[in-house]
């Protein structure tokens, strides 16, 4: 993706790559250093045996949120220039089962399978290796499936706009059930396989 960094010629296109490789980098180090190239780790959230993924994603999510929301309120964004993904209810159902099951028994999600096969993980690199082979054939029999990945459109769904609410009061929501759902599982884990 290209940012308004190098749109807006405050830096070159050279020197966004040069970031993203470093942050890349970066990102992978922290996936490594927190045991999310661990399978085991990955696939414990489906068993609730541990939640930590879910919650880091959680957290990401709502400080994403409020980052943005701040942004736009002191006038450094434009939240009305952003393109949101329109949604397909159906095939995004079908494709989150497809994925699901690809975690729950690989144990990975492609950007720790990423990162776990740089550091020398088989399991990592039969896994990589798989969902490259499923993004081609994908992609190479798309007319046997096209006309439904672009079936049930919804168009564009956003908490504020659904609800009819201010942004903010959907950033508190969000950070809300972020909160509620992270303690919630996390008290599952608890209850089931007791503390850490």
């Amino acid at each position: 993706m290209i940012g308004p960094l190098v749109k807006n010629s405050i830096i070159s296109g050279g020197v966004n790559t040069v970031f993203a490789v470093l942050i890349g980098v970066l990102f992978g180090y922290a996936l490594q250093r927190s045991g999310f190239t661990n399978s085991k780790k990955i696939a414990g959230v489906f068993y609730m045996k541990d939640v930590d993924v879910p919650i880091v994603m959680f957290t990401a999510i709502v400080t994403a949120a409020i980052g943005l929301w701040g942004l736009s309120l002191v006038g450094l964004i434009d939240l009305s220039k952003f393109y949101f993904l329109p949604s397909y209810l159906i095939p995004m159902v079908v494709g989150g089962l497809i994925f699901g099951v690809g975690m729950a028994v690989g144990g990975f999600c492609p950007g720790t399978s990423l990162a776990s096969m740089v550091t020398g993980k088989i399991d990592a690199m039969v896994f990589v290796g798989g969902f490259l082979l499923g993004s081609l054939i994908f992609g190479d029999f798309y007319p046997l499936w096209e006309k439904f990945y672009n079936s049930n459109s919804n168009g564009t769904w956003r908490i504020d706009q659904l609800l009819n609410i201010n942004v903010g009061f959907a950033v508190l929501i969000i950070t809300l059930l972020a909160i509620l759902g992270s303690l919630g599982m996390r008290k599952l884990q608890y209850k089931f396989w007791g503390q850490k």
